[in-house]
């Protein structure tokens, strides 16, 4: 019989820049600086793209002024 050891935890995802599809997990998930439009800063959850290593937004949390 064929059991789950541990449920599959990846998930996909296409990068917009570059078009590249890649796969990631709970611990490539990185928080940070997304991007800063003078006097703002936005801050969230992203993944980088592992080849134009381009910042995938995957939940904006908070933006902040400068």
């Amino acid at each position: 019989m064929i059991e789950i050891i541990k449920p599959g935890t990846k998930k996909k995802i296409n990068c917009n820049a570059c078009g590249c599809l890649f796969s990631y997990e709970k611990e490539d998930v990185e928080y940070g600086d997304i991007f800063t439009i003078s006097p703002i800063t936005a801050k969230g959850m992203y993944v980088s793209c592992p080849q134009c290593k381009e910042k995938i937004v995957l939940e904006a949390i908070k933006l902040c002024y400068t």
